[in-house]
């Protein structure tokens, strides 16, 4: 048995099971993170958990509401019974104060995405004016017993929540916007970040095309014809450039060898040879599986 036998016969008796089990595990992983790269994954995954995100802040932003209304309420019909129109019209003031802010933040975000600002200064002004109003119609019926001298009915942790949630809910329908506009604009940007690779890929991959010839020029009836030893012979096609001959120098050195190995078993060689001991592309890989089937180094396979 020759140095050669010896070695393919040690080869095969090393595969062991967990040596195929981590083969498996080493062409998954490599599979896998051509696909974890995959911009269309990643602008999916961004949508949804921005969806997850903007549903809490939705969530909390209308616990919040809830709070404020009823301050607002409590502000506007004071003295008041349920016999009242007022007593009830006094539960719609601060859900359209909440729902005007939220409309155009909402739009806010729609030009944001767009690269575009409301430079309004009224834009500013009218967001302004609805927090102020919320905040001061939640304060001041907690103030209203301090000025009044009566200290007993007075409650800071009352005024404190009463002042703080307000801001909480103004700073969270002005996040909810800006989450949006920059969830669109990454997900833009991996898009166009997709489209160029995949351009840059098809111009690499694209094989040459054969330039059309021109037609032969009819033989005029005056002009004697050529003799078939006198006429130029046509140029040979040429030939698609191989995949191998892409590849790096020590990369096409390895791949060369598993073909030889492969070869030399009386198998041919497969996707999983390659890609357990190299990272290519799936296209390449199977192409490169062809040629190698075919050629190694432009040298026909012996059967």
């Amino acid at each position: 048995m020759d140095q050669t036998e010896r070695g393919e016969v040690a080869g095969q008796a090393g595969r062991t099971r967990r040596v195929r089990k981590l083969g498996k595990r080493i062409s998954e992983a490599r599979r896998l993170r051509g696909l974890v790269r995959d911009p269309d994954l990643q602008a999916v995954e961004l949508e949804r958990r921005g969806r997850r995100t903007l549903l809490g802040l939705w969530f909390f932003l209308a616990l919040g509401l809830v709070y404020t209304t009823e301050g607002v309420h409590a502000f506007l019909s004071e003295g008041t019974t349920p016999a009242d129109p007022l007593w009830w019209a006094a539960w719609t003031v601060e859900p359209m104060f909440a729902g005007l802010l939220i409309t155009l933040l909402n739009f806010e975000s729609v030009i944001l995405s767009h690269g575009v600002g409301p430079d309004h200064r009224w834009w500013s002004r009218l967001k302004h004016v609805l927090l102020a109003s919320t905040l001061a119609m939640n304060v001041i019926p907690q103030l209203v017993p301090l000025l009044r001298g009566e200290w007993e009915r007075f409650n800071l942790g009352s005024l404190a929540v009463h002042a703080i949630i307000p801001v909480i809910v103004y700073g969270i329908a002005e996040v909810i916007p800006v989450i949006q506009a920059r969830q669109r604009e990454i997900v833009l940007k991996v898009y166009d970040q997709a489209d160029e690779h995949e351009a840059r890929r098809a111009a690499t991959e694209e094989p040459e095309r054969v330039q059309p010839k021109p037609p032969a020029p009819i033989e005029s009836a005056t002009e004697p014809a050529l003799s078939p030893a006198s006429r130029p012979e046509p140029a040979p096609p040429r030939k698609t450039p191989s995949v191998l001959g892409k590849l790096p120098g020590s990369l096409r050195e390895t791949v060369t060898a598993l073909a030889a190995s492969a070869h030399q078993q009386g198998r041919p060689v497969t996707v999983e040879d390659i890609t357990q001991r190299v990272a290519l592309p799936e296209v390449m890989v199977t192409a490169l599986v062809e040629e190698l089937n075919t050629t190694v180094n432009h040298h026909p396979v012996p059967v």
